[in-house]
């Protein structure tokens, strides 16, 4: 196979070693240039922020599922957690800090922890299939949105655990929903859906691709496929290129936003209500207008009367 589509499959020697040690890294950087930038942070503090940005995913994600965390299990997320957040802060003169910042490094850190991402998607999709594969809807002949979701949170629980709830979607679908949705989806229908119309029509219409570009399975094209794309999308993000606001999706904004627009129009006929609507109670039609004058009207009345009997 060509070596690059062996390096986007994670298909290489020291591909776990490598794939864990820069998202370490990237969670220890994001740390010391957010809220450690000045290193008055407690140290433990510091660490555990560092840990969750790092691998919030892979620390709650499997919990939905029953599994245990990769955090417990597997000693290299622990391991380079401690390496990375000590290269981070702890090198004399700053320098783990310094060269972690310059553009080579950070395009680096970038392309494996993106890595490291997209195999974890597929990873999950794989065991949420498997979890609910004999128990489909009567509607559809595969599971469809435990295989799709699950992924899908996995690159979201870092954002929720910084930011809370409202502040990592205040803004909209942030980037990671975006990401997650998109190659759940693709994956799962194309992998997993054998016997759905969807499933059917996407192979159909990818036809011979995969054998054109040199992959024998769709497996391993649709690996390929969601492994460039995470990689292409997040280096463009970077700020020496496009920049973070950059989706390749956003062309779909002004859509969403006219449909939403025509959603809310009311009905023909219909006029929408407001404060100063007619109020009608039995006989008598009022305005809140004019109820309001009246009121002033009476408190205004009282207030001389009670003056006139203290001049009596």
């Amino acid at each position: 196979m060509n070596p690059f589509y062996i390096f986007l499959a994670g298909n290489f020697p020291l591909s776990a070693e490598l794939q864990c040690f820069w998202m370490s890294f990237q969670g220890s950087m994001a740390v010391r240039n957010g809220k450690n930038h000045n290193l008055k942070m407690n140290w433990f503090h510091a660490f555990c922020l560092s840990v969750i940005s790092g691998y919030a995913g892979a620390t709650f994600t499997a919990l939905w599922m029953g599994r245990p965390t990769s955090m417990l299990s597997n000693d290299l997320n622990m391991a380079f957690c401690i390496i990375a957040f000590a290269i981070a802060n702890y090198l004399p003169y700053d320098i783990g800090y310094r060269i972690g910042n310059t553009m080579p490094v950070v395009i680096v850190t970038t392309v494996f922890a993106q890595l490291f991402r997209a195999m974890g998607l597929i990873k999950f999709s794989q065991i949420a299939f498997e979890a609910f594969k004999d128990n489909p809807s009567p509607y559809y002949p595969t599971p469809i949105f435990g295989p799709i979701l699950l992924p899908t949170l996995l690159g979201n629980f870092g954002g929720f655990f910084a930011k809370g709830f409202d502040g990592h979607l205040v803004k909209g679908m942030p980037w990671p929903f975006q990401n997650g949705l998109f190659c759940a989806t693709f994956y799962h229908f194309l992998v997993h859906d054998e016997d759905g119309f969807i499933g059917i029509g996407l192979r159909k219409i990818l036809g011979g691709l995969p054998k054109v570009v040199g992959v024998e399975d769709e497996h391993t094209f649709a690996v390929i496929c969601i492994s460039l794309f995470m990689q292409v999308v997040p280096l463009l993000q970077l700020k020496y290129f496009l920049g973070p606001s950059f989706s390749p999706f956003n062309f779909m904004t002004p859509l969403v936003s006219s449909i939403g627009r025509a959603v809310h129009i009311p009905l023909a006929g219909m006029k929408p209500i407001s404060a100063s609507a007619t109020v009608t109670n039995g006989p008598i039609t009022t305005t809140a207008k004019k109820r309001k004058r009246r009121v002033k009207k009476k408190n205004a009345s009282v207030s001389t009367s009670g003056e006139k009997e203290k001049e009596l």
